[in-house]
């Protein structure tokens, strides 16, 4: 069974879960430019294209690996300390 969605979902209407939400998209872009800056170098890719295209495929990749933690964390996470 799939984990719930926390981040895309109607708790986001509440500021705090908001701001969560926005710092998470904030460092998988981050992630995805640095990623794609290493592979264009590595690679010689120039074409504005490709790097857009590249960009958007780290994006995804970074996206689903970083919002699954993030709602596994949520929903697993135990603030009262007990078991």
């Amino acid at each position: 069974m799939r984990q719930k969605d926390y981040l895309h979902s109607d708790y986001k209407v509440s500021h705090k879960n908001d701001l969560v939400f926005q710092r998470t998209y904030k460092l998988i872009e981050r992630f995805a430019e640095k990623t794609t800056k290493i592979e264009s170098a590595a690679f010689s890719i120039k074409d504005e294209d490709s790097l857009r295209a590249l960009d958007k495929i780290n994006e995804l990749f970074y996206s689903e690996e970083i919002i699954d933690l993030v709602n596994y964390t949520i929903e697993n996470f135990v603030k009262d300390g007990k078991k």
